[in-house]
């Protein structure tokens, strides 16, 4: 980027970004490199308070001054949870918010004179409520796990997604008239955040990107017959995934391939693994600190997400790695891909199994959709170019 419109970029950060080793960390970390190219940038950013503060060297080359502060972790079963039920707020804001911390924000910010503020999702939202700028913008507003957890559900479970839902609505109408801007990731979300009655004008897409510099310097052979998932199973959107390949994928799969394999990485000790073996077949790496190798040593990467909103990160990596991708409709949803083109699409079990096989057995359909996904990612979804879709959002709403 060039240094012309040097802002002076307050960026409140919902997660520490770095390691990059999740969806969110990875979006910080990726726009506050690039962002700090052009911009001057002093970083908050929360890290769960019940570990070690991080270490921050890896992030100082990108900031003018950096702040971390230990995030008060949402416990649903909390006395403060429960009482939380009677606000017209989502539970997890009013339970986790911390005064001392939004003072010791505050306090920061009338010191200093900021042409913009970034605030990275609606938890770091309400820490961004009074602060003058000439430009506020709310990354990352993600509307449709809410609104697909209330579709969804049946019976009392719809009824608390339904009161979940509202105060969804509720919270983010209000948040829009403090900020300038909001971004979403895709057209889907997009469309949700504008049926709350925001103005339309006030939203902008802005996706998930991929590294593909980094993607380019992993070098490994690839394993034949070897699926994998890269997300982490407490989050209850991959934990259900997981479980429906397994249960209704893998052994067709392994019908006709007794040698599959897969690979789960990510966290998965809170979860009930047992429910989740097959044959011996599923391997739980635990955490990894860098899952490309993994993924690109995969013969497939599979996505059989059925709930969730955003777009997702998985595919994109995979794609940047020239690993072939098989996923629900659901789980590439917002992404400018085409089945059969980038990779395949299968919503049901049969069709699933059935594509895998297919990659498995036909080298020259994985090399024909590894070749144009690859191209694809590195057009329009490489970091470079995200960044530069939120620094037009930033200079052109910031007077000069």
């Amino acid at each position: 980027m060039a240094l012309e419109n040097r802002l002076r970029l307050l960026y409140l950060s919902s997660w520490f970004p770095y390691p990059p080793d999740n969806g969110s960390r990875q979006r910080a970390f990726h726009l506050l490199k690039q962002l700090a190219a052009r911009h001057e940038i002093s970083l908050f950013a929360f890290y769960d308070g019940d570990q070690t503060p991080p270490q921050c060297d890896a992030l100082r080359a990108y900031c003018r001054d950096l702040t971390t502060l230990p995030r008060r972790m949402f416990n649903p079963r909390g006395i403060g949870a429960l009482r939380a039920f009677v606000s017209p707020l989502p539970r997890s804001v009013t339970h986790t918010f911390d005064a001392d911390l939004y003072a010791r924000i505050q306090e920061h910010a009338a010191r200093e004179a900021y042409d913009a503020i970034l605030v990275g999702e609606l938890g770091m939202a309400p820490y961004g409520r009074g602060i003058r700028a000439h430009v506020k913008i709310l990354d990352a507003v993600e509307a449709g796990v809410f609104a697909d957890a209330f579709q969804n559900a049946q019976g009392a479970a719809r009824l608390r997604a339904g009161l979940t839902w509202w105060k969804f609505k509720h919270y983010v109408r209000n948040l829009a008239a403090e900020f300038d801007a909001l971004t979403v990731v895709s057209p889907r979300e997009h469309a949700l955040v504008s049926a709350l009655g925001i103005p339309a004008r006030k939203i902008h897409v802005v996706p998930n990107g991929v590294d593909c510099k980094a993607a380019d310097a992993i070098s490994a052979a690839w394993e034949p017959n070897t699926c994998i998932y890269n997300g982490a199973l407490t989050f209850a959107p991959n934990y259900d995934a997981v479980r429906y390949f397994v249960r209704e994928i893998l052994p067709r799969v392994r019908v006709h391939e007794p040698n599959a394999r897969v690979r789960i990485t990510g966290r998965a000790d809170q979860v009930a693994q047992n429910e989740l073996s097959a044959d011996n077949v599923v391997l739980f790496t635990g955490y990894v600190a860098d899952v490309k190798p993994l993924v690109k040593a995969s013969a497939v990467c599979i996505v059989p997400l059925r709930m969730g909103g955003g777009t997702r990160l998985k595919i994109l990596e995979a794609m940047a790695l020239r690993t072939p991708v098989v996923s629900t409709s659901k789980g590439a949803e917002g992404l400018n891909v085409k089945h059969r083109e980038h990779l395949l699409i299968a919503d049901t079990p049969v069709e699933f199994a059935n594509a895998i096989l297919e990659l498995f057995r036909n080298p020259a359909l994985r090399e024909q959709l590894t070749r144009a996904a690859y191209q694809l990612v590195c057009a329009e979804y490489d970091w470079t170019i995200i960044a530069r879709q939120l620094d037009k959002i930033l200079v052109e709403d910031t007077p000069q």
